[in-house]
């Protein structure tokens, strides 16, 4: 299952204020304020990859919002 499905089926829990959004072949993990987390394919990205990736900028940032 690829990232984007899973997060379309609520599948994948990020922490709050953060957000996936689709353009065009990548899956985009945003924070609340817009800014750039990680960009991911969207055809490959694992589920866990994205929660990884989110978890790890929030513990970094210390919030959603950095």
């Amino acid at each position: 299952m690829t990232a984007w499905v899973a997060h379309r089926g609520g599948k994948i829990l990020l922490p709050p204020g953060y957000r996936l959004e689709r353009d065009a072949d990548l899956l985009e993990l945003r924070r609340t304020d817009g800014s750039l987390v990680a960009a991911f394919s969207a055809r490959g990205a694992s589920p866990a990859a994205v929660v990884r990736e989110a978890e790890e900028d929030h513990t970094k940032h210390g919030r959603s919002t950095a």
